[in-house]
C-alpha cells in the first residue's frame, strides 16, 4: 500500500508545481493529482477488494476456532422384556466429549486464511497501481488529442486565410482555377480533420471518466505540457528498484501461503483424538459411576495423501510461475527503457532542429509565395510538412511519458523524484512548446502568377 501511495503522490506525470498552479487555473480543468484521487476514491473495480479483503479476514477468523464440545445422553436396558422390561434395570449416561485437533490443525487453519488475506492486499495493490497507470495513460491521452486539436485550429485558420487569399488573387486574374479549387479542398480537408480530433478528444475524455464510475466527462480542458520531459534514471538504479516490484514480491506472500497450505494438508493427515467423561446412573442398584471415552480413525486408507501432493506440486509450480515473470519484467524494463531513451533523442531532435526548420522554411515559401517565386502547391507541401513534424513530436513526446509510466508501474515507485512532467515549467521553455504557423497577412493580392503557378 504504500508504494501505491507515493504513486499517487509523485509517480508517473504527477508535480508540486502543478498542484500549486492549480489553485488560479479554471474551475473546469482536470489536474492529474484530482484525477488519481477520483479513481482511487471512485473507481467501481477498486471498490470491491474492501469486501473480499474483510471477507477473507472473516474466514480466518472463522479458521481460528476450535471444534464444539459435544453431549450426549444415553439411555438403555429400557422398555424390554424379562428383567429389561419396564425402567427398574435402566441405566442413563451423561457425557461430554471433545475433539482434540491433532497435528497443530487449528494455528495452520488460521495461518493460511491470514496469508490469503495478504495475497488479497497484494492484489488489491497491484489494481490500484493497475488503476492510477491506466489513469495517468488516459489522461495523457486527452492530453495529446488537447494539444493535435490546438494545431488543428491553426491550420484551419491557415488554410481559411490561404483560401481567401487564392480567391482574391483568382479574382484579380492572378490565380489560376487550379489553385482556388485546392485551396477550397485544402480547408474542408483541414475542418474535416478538426471535426476527427473533436470526436476523439471526446472520447479520450469519456475513457478517463470511466475510471472513477462516469459515462460522460464533467470536466474541461486537462492541465498538462507534453514537452517537459524528466530526466532519464540510470538503468542499473531502476533495474535495484525492480526487484522490490510489486509483482515479484507478491511471489513472495504466494510462497508463504503455498507453505502454510502443504503444512495444513501434512497436518490433515493425522487422524484427530475424541476425549470424553460422564455420569452413569444405574436404576436397578442407585448407583451412580464415571465413565471415560477414547476414539481415534484408524488411517488406514486415507492420510490425505493427494491433497499432500497437490499442495506440493502448486509450490513447485509457484517457482516456475515466479521465473516466467521475473523474465517478463526485466525483459519489460529493457525494452522500456531503451523505448525511453529513443523517445527523447526524437523529441529533442524534432523540436530543436526539425521544426525550427520547417517552420522556416514554411515563412520563406510564404513570403515567397507573395512575390511569386513560389507556386500554391509549394506553399502547401511546405505547411503539411510542418504539421507532420508537428505531430510528430506530440507523438514521440507522448511515447515518453508513456513508457516512464510503465517503468514506474513496473516498479511501483517514482523513478526521478520531484520531476515536473506534464505539468507547465520552466523546463518546457527549452523544447519551444509555443510553435505557431505563420500568417499570410503580407500576401500581396495583386501578384502575377509565379511561372510555377502557370505550369501548375
Amino acid at each position: 500500500m504504500i508504494r501505491t501511495a507515493r504513486l499517487l503522490i509523485c509517480g508517473a506525470l504527477v508535480s508540486l508545481p502543478g498542484l500549486i498552479q492549480a489553485a488560479d487555473r479554471d474551475p473546469a480543468t482536470l489536474t492529474l493529482p484530482e484525477a488519481f484521487a477520483r479513481v482511487l476514491s471512485d473507481n467501481p473495480e477498486l471498490a470491491m477488494y474492501p469486501y473480499d479483503i474483510r471477507a477473507a479476514e472473516a474466514r480466518a477468523l472463522q479458521a481460528g476456532f476450535r471444534p464444539n464440545p459435544q453431549v450426549s445422553l444415553d439411555v438403555e436396558n429400557i422398555a424390554g422384556s424379562g428383567e429389561f422390561s419396564g425402567t427398574d434395570a435402566m441405566e442413563t449416561t451423561l457425557a461430554l466429549s471433545q475433539v482434540i485437533e491433532m497435528g497443530g490443525k487449528r494455528p495452520l487453519r488460521r495461518d493460511v486464511g491470514q496469508w490469503r488475506r495478504q495475497t488479497l492486499e497484494r492484489d488489491y495493490e497491484l489494481a490500484r497501481l493497475d488503476a492510477l497507470s491506466a489513469a495517468a495513460s488516459r489522461y495523457l491521452e486527452v492530453a495529446q488529442t488537447q494539444r493535435l486539436l490546438a494545431f488543428a485550429r491553426e491550420v484551419v485558420e491557415f488554410t481559411s486565410t490561404a483560401e481567401n487569399v487564392a480567391r482574391r488573387r483568382f479574382n484579380a486574374g492572378s490565380a489560376s482555377r487550379a489553385e482556388l479549387s485546392r485551396a477550397r479542398t485544402d480547408l474542408m480537408q483541414a475542418k474535416l480533420a478538426l471535426s476527427n480530433l473533436r470526436v476523439r478528444l471526446g472520447n479520450a475524455k469519456r475513457r478517463l471518466a470511466s475510471l472513477w464510475g462516469e459515462t460522460s466527462a464533467d470536466f474541461g480542458d486537462v492541465e498538462a505540457e507534453l514537452f517537459a520531459l524528466a530526466p532519464t534514471p540510470e538503468f542499473a538504479s531502476v533495474q535495484r528498484q525492480l526487484e522490490q516490484a510489486p509483482q515479484l514480491q507478491r511471489f513472495m506472500t504466494l510462497e508463504r501461503l503455498r507453505k502454510a497450505e502443504l503444512d495444513l494438508a501434512i497436518a490433515r493427515g493425522r487422524q484427530d483424538i475424541e476425549v470424553g467423561a460422564g455420569i452413569r446412573r444405574v436404576e436397578g442398584t442407585g448407583d451412580t459411576g464415571v465413565v471415560f471415552s477414547f476414539s481415534m480413525p484408524l488411517g488406514v486408507s486415507n492420510r490425505n495423501q493427494g491433497d499432500i501432493r497437490a499442495a506440493r506440486e502448486d509450490l513447485a509450480k509457484l517457482d516456475l510461475e515466479e521465473k516466467t515473470t521475473r523474465v517478463k519484467v526485466f525483459t519489460e524494463l529493457r525494452n522500456a527503457f531503451a523505448q525511453l531513451e529513443q523517445a527523447r533523442e526524437r523529441v529533442t531532435l524534432l523540436r530543436e532542429q526539425i521544426l525550427p526548420e520547417a517552420q522556416q522554411a514554411l515563412t520563406l515559401i510564404q513570403e515567397g509565395y507573395g512575390d511569386g517565386r513560389f507556386s500554391y502547391l509549394e506553399l502547401v507541401e511546405a505547411r503539411r510538412q510542418l504539421l507532420s513534424f508537428e505531430t510528430e513530436a506530440v507523438a514521440a513526446a507522448t511515447d515518453f511519458h508513456q513508457t516512464l509510466i510503465t517503468l514506474e508501474t513496473l516498479t511501483g515507485q517514482p523513478l526521478t523524484g520531484d520531476r515536473q512532467s506534464l505539468y507547465p515549467t520552466d523546463a518546457a521553455n527549452d523544447f519551444r512548446s509555443d510553435l505557431r504557423l505563420p500568417t499570410l497577412d503580407s500576401i500581396d493580392d495583386e501578384a502575377s502568377l509565379s511561372p510555377q503557378d502557370e505550369s501548375q
